[in-house]
């Protein structure tokens, strides 16, 4: 059995199970997978099934079928690829992945892990899901579009809304995870262990990034069937209670996929111990609904793990530099990546596109190397050739990463973030649309943090007045790029914290 998904296109949305093959594709009525779209052939295409192998095949259809955003006539497919036939997306799923178990794990269908990472041996490896407890003993949760804020009210939004708070502000991968299962916690009190996984769709392993857990240290359980039908679905589960120790503690366990924009990010797993065998767990709508907000910071962070090991090392090493010629520095350009990313997904923007976004950002001050101290330190305002000097460092930063791999790509976050709309800016005096899109991000993203953490002669301002300013200098800026802004401030998807304020965090009874 395999899924079909559509998610682009008149019939998005659309859920088709595939239970004979081989299965058509095109809009005659009698196709397994029929698609209402005019620009795909009658009989487009099918996919064959040969044992444990899935075969993605053109019809000679007269618009072509697209796999992963190549053509194709004749490919193999795996779980999670994506066809697209005309105007139609579809996203293929099936619970036969090509993924192996780890060799420690093998044994056994229910896994006692330790709590402690050093007892797991690296990635954990998942094997297929076959007949058993993925579909018989396992009760699966909707999709994440299919969750509602209404029925959370307004009191669990608003612990949502302040735990959110704390996970954008976190300062890498591992932090941001350890933030939201502590969070997790704090909003379901009951949670007895939990555990967060990264999802490497290339390697097809889950590699453990934080674990957390209340009370007596104990053993995780895990089942390798409902983990791959997790994956396969993109749907979480609540297993049936398992029951544990002499004391016959029943133990519900939770598994739920961490999603952006379709794509599996993560794994969290839960558990909860209920004395009384049977007792029903509480909803998760609060936790999945967490999980949707933490989704674009998890995804940050991956995005910077993603970037090549060498260009970030040299990347961390100009800018450890910079930052130690000017403190004012220090973190701003942390920070202004940060709010390029939230104004990236406002934008909708493309995975690999926020990623060279990203290095865009991390290096646009990275000029200012070449700028003498007493100018670059400066605590009053800068006399007119001392700014003359000061402007010269947009050109001096691309100078600088003009031999790094793709640079063709990221540069113009670096040449061209103190362009104005207006034309009134520097370099090269570019307008509107003539100044690069990365510039045009960088500069909004630049100028607010400037403005919350001011130099000494100009002093810190509100943020809220900061982000009115921008609005009021609306000739300075791209438009949509202030739009996004002021929506992901609004939406709280940027922090409220500067590098001078700290908000605190949930209450922590557990002692970690």
């Amino acid at each position: 059995m395999a899924i079909a998904i559509i998610t682009r296109g008149q019939q998005a949305g659309r859920r088709i199970t595939i239970v004979h093959w081989p299965a058509t594709i095109g809009r005659d009525a009698g196709s397994i997978i029929p698609i209402d779209d005019g620009r795909v052939s009658r009989y487009h295409a099918r996919i064959k099934k040969r044992d444990q192998l899935y075969i993605l095949e053109d019809l000679d259809s007269k618009n072509g079928t697209w796999l992963n955003g190549d053509k194709v006539i004749n490919s193999v497919i795996n779980s999670g690829d994506k066809i697209l036939v005309g105007d139609t997306e579809i996203v293929f799923l099936t619970p036969e992945a090509q993924i192996d178990l780890a060799t420690e794990l093998l044994d056994l269908d229910h896994m006692a892990i330790g709590a402690d990472f050093d007892e797991i041996s690296g990635p954990i490896e998942i094997s297929a899901l076959q007949d058993g407890e993925g579909s018989a003993q396992a009760r699966r949760l909707g999709s994440d579009l299919e969750l509602s804020t209404q029925a959370l009210g307004a009191e669990v939004l608003s612990k949502i809304f302040d735990a959110h708070s704390n996970i954008i502000a976190t300062d890498g991968l591992k932090e941001c995870c350890a933030s939201v299962l502590k969070s997790i916690h704090f909003l379901y009190p009951d949670v007895s262990r939990s555990v967060i996984f990264l999802w490497s769709r290339a390697s097809r392993k889950l590699i453990p990034v934080s674990s957390r857990h209340t009370g007596k240290q104990s053993k995780f359980f895990f089942s390798k069937r409902a983990i791959e039908g997790v994956i396969a679905r993109k749907q979480g589960v609540i297993l049936s209670p398992q029951t544990s120790g002499t004391t016959h503690v029943a133990r519900h366990r939770f598994i739920l996929p961490m999603l952006h924009q379709g794509d599996l990010l993560c794994l969290v797993h839960f558990e909860v111990d209920n004395i009384a065998a049977g007792a029903p767990p509480s909803s998760t709508d609060a936790i999945r609904f967490l999980l949707e907000r933490a989704a674009p910071s998890i995804d940050a962070f991956s995005l910077r793990q993603d970037l090549d090991n060498y260009s970030v090392g040299m990347i961390e090493a100009m800018i450890a530099t910079l930052e130690a010629k000017d403190t004012y520095t220090h973190g701003h350009s942390e920070r202004v990546s940060r709010y390029s990313m939230a104004i990236a997904e406002e934008m909708n923007l493309d995975r690999e596109v926020k990623k060279l976004l990203l290095m865009s950002a991390l290096c646009h001050d990275i000029g200012k190397i070449g700028i003498p101290d007493a100018i670059l330190r400066k605590a009053a305002l800068l006399n007119p050739d001392e700014y003359e000097e000061m402007k010269q460092h947009p050109v001096i930063g691309a100078n600088i990463v003009s031999h790094l791999p793709n640079v063709k790509r990221f540069i113009s976050g670096i040449k061209y973030h103190h362009e104005k709309w207006d034309g009134s800016g520097y370099p090269d005096g570019l307008a509107g649309e003539d100044i690069p899109f990365f510039g045009r991000i960088v500069a909004v993203a630049d100028v607010f943090d400037a403005m919350v953490s001011g130099r000494s002669y100009s002093g810190f301002l509100d943020e809220s007045d900061a982000v009115d300013r921008l609005v009021s200098e609306k000739e300075l800026f791209d438009p949509d790029v202030v739009n996004a802004f002021t929506k992901a401030w609004s939406s709280g998807r940027l922090t409220q914290k500067t590098s001078t304020q700290k908000k605190s965090p949930p209450p922590d009874d557990s002692g970690n």
